[in-house]
């Protein structure tokens, strides 16, 4: 081995003790991640679709119960707690007969553009509201396996990904499935090597369509799960195209820049071809039961700043051109406060205690929120037993 390699050998494992211990210091003390966040009543209430006075009710009567936090005088309800209460009331969003699982491809060919970060935040999101979730991440970089406290190439082999079923050596993918420390929500992990295994569904596509693994693979599991998020890759690959083919609604963030406002102009007109070109080989039309851009990593107006102008200036032309039908209302805006959370492996959702009542921390999560909320209407519209469920009514509903 030549001197190069033994240094750089060297330093990947000086560079694994370093996040072994990171993630020691912030997992503490077990070194694994775990959701302790407690619920206010209020906020228990938005979240199970009931009332206040409801809740206080079923607890006095003893069906449900809530939990004191550690040093406080302070009482909540644990997410373990809050699914409890729905199973209670009748309030878990589940699907009915003939109602399918919406498989929601959050997709760009660009980098940077917060894809991973509305993966996990939005899964995360759904699960705290009851939903199953089941997040696939099928980018080689595994950044979202890494937001869940695991180290990709260490704690995740190739045989913990997907790559086992691309390869034929396993039947189904739930070998694959693990669940997670926040209930409800479980992953499909990602590693270095998953990138090996987009090779081999271009070596056969004369046997198998290089399109049809992700839609396989999905039959035999999408019944188990509300909703299943796929983080894919951020390049027009063999991952991409399954995707692509496989999801039944699309998100594409998009930074309002005029580069990236130009690349995601460019990723619809390749998505176009892509797909036309599919449609011709398999003989049938593909479907999304939406498709929309999502503004992200947006400065936040706080001041007169010139490019904070400039960005409201993208929106506002591209909301004219493209309306309703493709761009949500809302924005992700580019945060310290998301910054801050990344930096200790977490999201928004799970930070607790001081940090979480910071004014920066407000803001970014009301604001994510607002696009979740647009995202959430969008799955329950077409699932009338989520709608009787959680006892909410839509847009089509009310007309």
């Amino acid at each position: 081995m030549g001197a190069l390699l033994k240094d750089l050998e060297s330093l990947v494992a000086n560079a694994d003790r370093v996040l072994d211990h990171i993630k020691t210091q912030l997992f503490a003390p077990t070194g694994e991640k775990q959701f302790k966040k407690l619920f206010k009543i209020s906020e228990a209430a938005d979240l199970i679709y009931r009332s206040k006075s409801a809740i206080r009710k079923a607890e006095a009567d003893g069906f449900i119960e809530s939990c004191r936090a550690e040093n406080s005088r302070y009482r909540g309800f644990s997410l373990e707690q809050l699914n409890a209460a729905r199973s209670y009331f009748g309030s878990e969003p589940r699907l009915g007969n003939n109602e399918e699982a919406e498989i929601l491809a959050i997709q760009n060919f660009k980098g940077g553009v917060a894809k991973t970060t509305i993966s996990v935040h939005l899964a995360q999101w759904l699960a705290i509201r009851g939903f199953r979730v089941l997040l696939i991440d099928l980018d080689s970089q595994a950044s979202s396996t890494a937001m869940f406290g695991y180290t990709p190439d260490i704690e995740i082999q190739e045989e913990d990904t997907i790559a086992p079923y691309i390869y034929g050596d396993q039947r189904t993918i739930h070998y694959a499935i693990r669940k997670t420390h926040i209930p409800n929500l479980s992953l499909i992990p990602s590693n270095l090597q998953l990138y090996q295994a987009e090779y081999h569904i271009q070596a056969m596509h004369m046997e198998t369509p290089i399109y049809s693994y992700l839609t396989a693979a999905l039959e035999d599991i999408k019944n188990e799960f509300e909703v299943i998020i796929i983080d894919p890759p951020p390049a027009l690959g063999m991952f991409s195209l399954n995707t692509m083919v496989a999801a039944t609604s699309m998100l594409i963030p998009m930074p309002p820049r005029m580069l990236d406002f130009t690349s995601s102009m460019q990723f619809f007109n390749m998505m176009r071809e892509t797909l036309s070109d599919i449609q011709e080989r398999i003989g049938t039309e593909l479907e999304y039961n939406f498709l929309n851009i999502i503004t992200s990593k947006k400065k936040q107006r706080l001041n007169d700043e010139k490019n904070a102008r400039a960005e409201d200036d993208i929106v506002k032309i591209a909301k004219m051109l493209l309306g309703d039908k493709w761009m949500l209302e809302n924005a992700i805006y580019e945060s310290s406060a998301i910054d801050n959370a990344v930096n200790q492996f977490s999201t928004l959702y799970e930070i607790d205690g001081p940090a979480a009542s910071t004014q920066s921390h407000r803001m970014a999560v009301e604001a994510m929120d607002a696009v979740f909320k647009e995202v959430f209407m969008k799955i329950v519209e077409s699932r009338p037993s989520i709608q009787k469920a959680l006892k909410i009514q839509t847009k089509q509903d009310a007309s």
